[in-house]
């Protein structure tokens, strides 16, 4: 994946990757394993254990020109198959962290998508995975990319983008929590509009009620088109009919330009503020 704007999306945290096509899922998943390589990161990998030559990481990756084997040979890269429950229990996880620490591996970077997940754990009980995933992300140096299709219901969808708490990573774009709202970054067309959706609906259903709008900084954001502005205004349609109100701040020229040719601004609940 290209930088944006003369920016690399940042892939650290505890992130989830929607994609709608196996082209953006990939996309994704090769940024962020290019991170850990230039991190030095220990990197592991679930799959399923009936999963095709085509659709593996290695594959993957040397379609991405990485020199994957050599990486696994190495013990950089480490590919599991979920045989079992077993790579999903939290002891287990926690054991293999402090192994590849202290092994001497500045960081562990973990990933998988949640349909292998799903085919030795019931829902509820990843869903609890994903919670102590968040914790372990916030103290210890570990980044994880948690990867669901976009077909997922959009309840569904909203639950999964608020129990990551580093933010949603698309195909160009960004949405990251931070206090009061959510910074948005790269490029949304299209492509990219339901996610925004996702996240912004997730960020401000989680914020709390008070006379502070909820802030949508834009600061980073290179590029919106007409589906994109859309989703701004879909994401925050709950917060803003409960009486809410929407700050989008520091727009880029180009990008408020399009809010105010559409009319964005002068709709209620929201207010367009001035870069500085």
């Amino acid at each position: 994946m290209q930088p944006v704007g003369g920016r690399s999306l940042d892939w650290d945290g505890h992130l989830v990757l929607v994609h709608d096509s196996e082209r953006q899922r990939r996309a994704g998943v090769a940024a962020w394993v290019r991170r850990g390589l230039d991190l030095g990161a220990k990197i592991l990998y679930i799959e399923p254990r009936d999963v095709t030559a085509e659709r593996s990481l290695l594959c993957l990756l040397k379609d991405d020109g990485v020199d994957a084997e050599e990486v696994v040979e190495r013990g950089q890269l480490q590919v599991l198959r979920a045989e079992d429950d077993r790579v999903y229990r939290p002891a287990w996880f926690t054991k293999v962290v402090e192994e590849a620490l202290a092994e001497g591996y500045p960081t562990v970077r973990w990933s998988g998508e949640a349909a292998t997940a799903w085919s030795v754990l019931s829902p509820d009980v990843h869903a609890g995975v994903e919670v102590m995933t968040d914790e372990l992300c916030r103290s210890r140096p570990v980044s994880v990319l948690c990867q669901y299709p976009s077909r997922l219901g959009e309840a569904t969808l909203q639950s999964v983008c608020a129990m990551h708490a580093d933010g949603l990573r698309g195909a160009l774009v960004q949405a990251t929590p931070i206090s009061g709202g959510c910074a948005v970054a790269g490029e949304v067309d299209r492509s990219d509009a339901r996610m925004l959706h996702l996240a912004l609906a997730a960020a401000s259903a989680n914020t709390h009620e008070g006379p502070d709008p909820f802030v949508v900084e834009m600061s980073a954001l290179d590029f919106l088109d007409v589906a994109g502005a859309r989703a701004l205004v879909t994401g925050t349609a709950a917060h803003r009919a409960t009486g809410g109100t929407v700050c989008l701040r520091a727009a880029q020229p180009n990008v408020a330009h399009l809010l105010r040719l559409l009319g964005v601004d002068r709709l209620d609940g929201f207010m367009l503020e001035k870069s500085t």
